[in-house]
């Protein structure tokens, strides 16, 4: 396996795209479980702040997963959050898959390697503004908000 990630980084943002195998007969329970954290407010995903976006998709009549995310920072600091900040979580949704390591993404060298065994390169990766963080952008409307009310006010 390589020991180097294939995600490519604009700015401070960085893409990674997984297609992993599901297990037999796991689809099923897979879209409960990603349903659930679709509409669960304090949803383990909202941990990771530095995600832009974040995207599941079962395919492949029921046989795989695509993972696909935009983030800022590196791919191990990425994968890292998954394993501190939010493992039941991760574990919840690739647990799923084939060759999924039986310490979860607690056990964080097997689970780089799942993903990087995993990985697939991207052809075109694109971040509307990559030299921004997650955290700018939210701030920038926070106080975009803030002057638009202010203004507002003024009549």
């Amino acid at each position: 396996m390589p020991t180097t990630t294939i995600s490519k980084t604009i700015g401070q943002v960085t893409e990674l795209t997984v297609i992993a195998p599901l297990k037999p007969g796991a689809a099923v329970t897979l879209r409960q479980v990603l349903g659930a954290l679709q509409t669960n407010p304090d949803s383990p995903i909202k941990q990771i702040s530095t995600i832009h976006f974040a995207r599941w998709v079962i395919f492949d009549n029921d046989q795989r997963m695509l993972f696909t995310s935009n983030f800022d920072g590196s791919w191990e600091g990425y994968l890292r959050d998954f394993s501190q900040k939010t493992p039941d979580g991760m574990d919840r949704i690739f647990g799923h898959c084939e060759g999924y390591p039986a310490g979860g993404c607690r056990d964080f060298e097997a689970f780089k390697e799942y993903v990087r065994k995993f990985q697939v390169p991207t052809d075109l990766f694109y971040a509307a503004y990559p030299e921004h963080s997650v955290k700018a952008v939210t701030e920038a409307l926070r106080v975009k908000k803030l002057t638009d009310d202010f203004l507002r006010q003024l009549g």
